[in-house]
């Protein structure tokens, strides 16, 4: 019995690879069945040979699943920090998480109506928001995490009614259900220039803020 992966013979998925890859899947099969002709003797042969097929299918699957598509908009929802850490948005432990909190490279909110638990908004770990984000925190630093909040999810007139959280991430929020054709190119600007909007942004609500405290 042979485990052999030929080309013509290959789900079309696995033929979308190069024919670099196949040759390594092939080479990689065929060293599998030589090994198992030699080491797979008597009763457990057959059973031997079951195993290692599965494992070259198992094997050729993952060589062919794609990497998850990031989301064409951004969520609204909020998460828990055992959410945050076991759906896998961040690499980081709960403490390192809020210690990221505290040096401006997230934000957390509290929940209305509690004076304890905090809450992360899902949009903040989508990409590119986590290599973006902390210069804006650094600037809004020391106002309410609800005034914090707002900022990030208000339509603002300088950014042409998006808000400063879809101008960061050059997406637009899922519940918002139409975007204009202007909006769209705000939103399809380099990185930089998009981070560079925002940042003006959050400058003018800090001066505000400031007037406003005296």
């Amino acid at each position: 019995m042979t485990v052999h992966l030929h080309h013509d013979t290959l789900a079309p998925e696995l033929q979308a690879l190069t024919d670099s890859d196949l040759r390594v899947v092939e080479q990689f099969s065929r060293l599998v069945t030589a090994q198992l002709d030699i080491l797979a003797q008597g009763p457990e042969r057959l059973r031997l040979i079951d195993l290692a097929t599965r494992a070259l299918q198992e094997a050729r699957a993952s060589l062919v699943t794609p990497p998850p598509l990031p989301p064409v908009q951004l969520p609204v929802s909020k998460l828990k920090v055992s959410d945050v850490i076991g759906q896998g948005w961040v690499e980081l432990s709960q403490a390192s998480l809020y210690r990221a909190v505290e040096s401006q490279r997230f934000y957390c909110v509290t929940p209305k109506g509690r004076s304890i638990g905090k809450e992360f908004p899902a949009w903040q770990f989508i990409q590119p928001v986590p290599e973006l984000i902390a210069p804006v925190l650094a600037i809004l630093a020391g106002q309410p995490s609800s005034e914090i909040h707002a900022f990030w999810i208000s339509s603002a007139d300088e950014l042409n009614e998006l808000s400063p959280a879809e101008m960061l991430a050059g997406k637009s929020f899922e519940t918002r259900t139409e975007v204009h054709p202007s909006q769209q190119a705000q939103l399809d600007l380099p990185a930089s220039e998009r981070l560079r909007k925002v940042l003006a942004a959050a400058k003018w609500q800090h001066r505000g803020m400031a007037d406003i405290t005296g």
